[in-house]
């Protein structure tokens, strides 16, 4: 009953906005394609499985797409905004004209062009034009032939994105199908192994195709070799593929629905169906882009520009592409729980991705909450990272315990805590079969030692700042259960940064940093506080020294007390932003960076770096993020910059920053608005000098989710110049406590 009253007011409040809001028409899907970001721009609805798109050149693009080199046709499933090897670009499809040619039918391209819910392109060497739209899981292509006697759509079953001069992290077809039902009907499947998360269970696509107009001849091939046959079964990395041909007239329009299914062909079938009863393109279009505007109606932002609309709703789009709802759609086991996939990776998500959808979309934010802990039911581990419903690439810590309990923390309906309890302790306390797979590698060392040893985990430093944050989230949610030796054991354990931490190494004028340590208790030699790695290395992923000698979450004000002080540690914040190769804003560990400051006291320091970062790392256009967007990881960071607000995940607590937007409203769950209003906000007035909650006076840097959900107003009057704001108490930190006893 819980569940459904509280999808009933999410309608009612979505009612109530009219749902005639115009946000997705600001969406870019182009912004971020270029430049590393790495974005998928093909049509998707919100957390919609099916992504057709084109895939490019070589094959490598991670998202399918690439700046330069031909089109080599356009597969129905994607990933977007991620670093590392390929995954998916699954059922290929392309439409021809004149001979089948199996192994050479890529195309320039022309007039690439793409809004929310809608991609279109031309393919001058067959003078067609390609355009696409989509639903949950169904495609809808609209084919523009020229005159021809043989216009084709070909059905490439054999295809899939390559890892490139990544080999170990390469895609290995394994067997493919198609089969001609009737003039108007294509089935098959693709099954794949490996790729970016090094997959050793192999994923099945399976597709069915219905398009309105009959054919006039059909085939298949395998191999390339053209048969005549209306079937072709592949195993052992065989290459099926289909083709229908037709007679058309200049400018004929011929346009196919392709449904898929990771379980089955009839379920494609289905899915093709029970989405789109016909062919009416305009329509479904139309209501892609509803699905988007009722999705983005949550949050309402005034007194911006076009561009900055753009820029802000282009990022809320790409925290929306994934993970992916694949509820009724897991083909490994049977549940009444929601089924999401592509969590790629909760490392780069969980920051500052997750608590925004919390706010905006906290219904899909619960789901996929339900659904991690469901994967361990089931799998025996939440993942860290998981794709084509497989487990794999643990990138630091266990870092689902973010996810679950921020939200516990925040209330999010419908989850069964004591297993998303039980989930996280496993994390803690078993040591996995496979730590690149899932749970914490050397976890035998972190728990005897105090800390992961450089003998016991590749990457030991930034896993162990990770573990000991990861440890706070448990205490937390054993704080809420009333288990109160758990709650001291998790909270001790959260202290093990500490381990790390070299009082006496000194860099750039500052001493104490995170420093690896030996098995025996050594420290790692020949270091220095720039040094990071990649898989396999013995220092920090993707961050230095300096960078996670500043990630203590849990307990800010401890890590300013081991850095010498308020002032101290302030002036350590400033070398760490101002000396070139120490911060890294194309990286998350650290996106909490900026907002340390308010800790410290210093809340203008704050304002002027988010101004600062946003102003040289984010615009519109194709290069308009800094570096891989992560499933949406660096948008959601820029959105709540703007905003003015920033969460410390896995707790109820926000961050007040430097808002850029002169008022946005979050229309909440439970019927409430929530509005943050930046008076005379500007790029010069980046200072806040002055704040009222509800008309009264109000002198905190932060605030809890319980205020937003009460809802109300924050007014945040801004200026030119720093004022006395705010005077009140800094944000908690976990040895808050310790002090008061």
């Amino acid at each position: 009953m819980l569940r459904s009253r509280i999808a009933c007011i999410a309608c009612i409040s979505l009612l109530s906005l009219g749902l005639n809001a115009q946000s997705a028409k600001y969406i870019d899907p182009f912004m971020g394609t270029e430049g590393g970001g790495h974005v998928f721009p093909g049509p998707s609805l919100p957390f919609g499985m099916i992504k057709p798109g084109p895939d490019m050149g070589p094959n490598t693009g991670n998202a399918g797409w690439l700046a330069d080199g031909n089109i080599n046709g356009f597969s129905q499933t994607h990933v977007s905004g991620t670093g590392g090897g390929a995954k998916y670009g699954n059922i290929l499809i392309q439409p021809t004209t004149g001979d089948v040619l199996p192994s050479d039918f890529s195309s320039p391209r022309q007039d690439e062009n793409a809004t929310a819910g809608f991609y279109s392109v031309n393919l001058p060497r067959y003078s067609a034009k390609v355009e696409i739209t989509a639903l949950r899981r169904v495609a809808l292509y609209r084919f523009t032939y020229p005159s021809s006697s043989k216009a084709n759509i070909l059905f490439d079953a054999g295809h899939c994105l390559s890892g490139g001069a990544r080999q170990h992290e390469d895609q290995r077809l394994t067997a493919s199908s198609v089969k001609i039902i009737s003039p108007t009907e294509v089935s098959g499947s693709t099954t794949v192994i490996g790729g970016w998360n090094q997959q050793t269970r192999p994923y099945t696509v399976y597709f069915y195709a219905i398009n309105d107009t009959p054919s006039t001849a059909s085939g298949t091939w395998l191999n390339g070799a053209l048969n005549a046959a209306r079937e072709q079964q592949a195993s052992d990395g065989g290459k099926a593929g289909a083709w229908l041909q037709f007679r058309t007239k200049a400018g004929q329009q011929v346009r196919l629905k392709v449904g898929i299914s990771f379980v089955s062909v009839e379920q494609a079938k289905l899915n093709a169906a029970r989405e789109i009863s016909g062919f009416d393109f305009d329509k479904t279009r139309g209501a892609a882009e509803s699905a988007w505007n009722k999705a983005l109606s949550t949050i309402e932002i005034r007194g911006v520009t076009p561009e900055q609309k753009q820029l802000f709703y282009s990022s809320l789009y790409h925290t929306m592409l994934m993970p992916v709802d694949r509820t009724g759609e897991n083909p490994i086991w049977q549940s009444k729980e929601p089924y999401f996939d592509d969590f790629y990776a909760i490392w780069d998500t969980f920051r500052s991705s997750a608590p925004l959808l919390t706010l905006i979309a906290p219904d899909r934010q619960a789901a996929s909450v339900r659904a991690l802990i469901d994967i361990y039911r089931h799998d025996g581990y939440m993942p860290d990272a998981r794709s084509g419903n497989f487990n794999g690439r643990t990138q630091g810590g266990s870092n689902a315990e973010f996810f679950v309990t921020d939200a516990y923390l925040k209330k999010l309906p419908g989850i069964d805590w004591n297993d998303g309890y039980a989930a996280e302790v496993k994390d803690a306390e078993v040591p996995p079969e496979n730590q690149f797979k899932e749970g914490r590698g050397g976890l035998e060392d972190y728990k005897s030692l105090g800390y992961a040893s450089i003998e016991g985990v590749d990457r030991p430093g930034s896993k162990q700042m990770e573990y000991a944050a990861d440890d706070f989230e448990i205490a937390l949610l054993a704080k809420g259960f009333g288990k109160t030796a758990d709650y001291e054991k998790y909270l001790a354990r959260s202290r093990n940064w500490e381990k790390l931490w070299d009082s006496d190494f000194e860099d750039g004028g500052f001493k104490g940093f995170i420093r690896p340590r030996h098995r025996d208790g050594t420290w790692k030699q020949d270091f220095t506080a720039l040094q990071h790695c990649t898989w396999g290395g013995d220092t920090f992923y993707e961050g230095n020294s300096w960078t996670y000698s500043t990630f203590v979450p849990q307990d800010v004000a401890g890590m300013i007390r081991k850095s010498g002080g308020n002032e101290t540690f302030v002036k350590r914040l400033d070398a760490f932003f101002d000396v070139p190769g120490r911060y890294d804003v194309g990286n998350e560990p650290g996106f909490l960076a900026p907002y340390l400051y308010i800790w410290a006291g210093r809340q203008d320091k704050t304002a002027e770096r988010v101004r600062e970062i946003i102003a040289k790392n984010y615009h519109t256009g194709r290069e308009g993020i800094p570096g891989n967007d992560d499933s949406g990881a660096m948008g959601s960071w820029y959105a709540f910059g703007v905003i003015g607000i920033f969460p410390n995940a896995g707790q109820d607590v926000y961050l007040i920053g430097s808002p850029a937007i002169p008022e946005t409203t979050f229309h909440l769950i439970n019927g409430n608005t929530f509005t943050i209003e930046a008076r005379n906000a500007s790029p010069e007035n980046k200072y806040v000098l002055s704040a009222e909650w509800n008309g009264k006076s109000y002198d905190r840097a932060w605030f809890r989710h319980e205020d937003v959900l009460h809802g109300g107003r924050l007014v945040l009057v801004m200026g030119p110049k720093a004022g006395k704001w705010p005077n009140g108490p800094p944000p908690p930190s976990s040895s808050d406590a310790r002090a008061a006893n």
